[in-house]
């Protein structure tokens, strides 16, 4: 994952957040009306932690890393 990280960074990507997919949607919409490009990246298994406690009432979704960078203008 740091790799892609890497990669991302010389393209132009900023890591902005890591959270589960509904927070997600609303941060791609968000983004979007600001003026930026939105990329979204599941978190694999290595990223997650077994001693992890999920509470009944508060179940967690899958999370998403969110990276942005300024949309490109039209010229």
């Amino acid at each position: 994952m740091r790799e892609r990280h890497k990669q991302l960074e010389k393209a132009g990507w900023i890591r902005e957040l890591v959270v589960d997919r509904p927070f997600a949607d609303d941060a791609e919409k968000i983004y979007d009306l600001l003026g930026f490009e939105v990329l979204r990246l599941p978190i694999g298994k290595p990223w997650l932690k077994k001693s992890v406690s999920v509470s009944p009432e508060k179940p967690t979704g899958p999370c998403e890393v969110v990276y942005v960078r300024p949309r490109k203008q039209k010229v």
